[in-house]
């Protein structure tokens, strides 16, 4: 027997709804995700840029290879905690 229609478009209603709300909330991680990207860009180029400016060569290397490392390295656990996160919330 089919439900009635007036719960069939409350059911609709609620789906519609929670959808919207889904699309939301992946919408802000993908936002959020490309944030942090930035940010980790950012601040790998800050330190790759005090190591051009900074007198003492050995430093200057060590800064240099160290914002390569925290650049890449940021954006790399940025992305990697960005799918565990959908996974968990079913997107993917």
């Amino acid at each position: 027997m089919p439900l009635p229609r007036h719960i069939r478009e409350e059911l609709e209603r609620k789906r519609v709804e929670e959808h919207h709300q889904a699309n939301r909330d992946t919408f802000r991680a993908h936002v959020r995700t490309a944030a942090m990207c930035v940010v980790w860009s950012c601040v790998g180029l800050v330190c790759m840029g005090w190591g051009l400016h900074t007198t003492d060569k050995e430093l200057g290397q060590i800064a240099w290879k160290g914002g390569m490392i925290v650049g890449y390295a940021g954006i790399l656990v940025t992305v990697a905690r960005a799918h565990l996160k959908s996974r968990d919330r079913g997107d993917v």
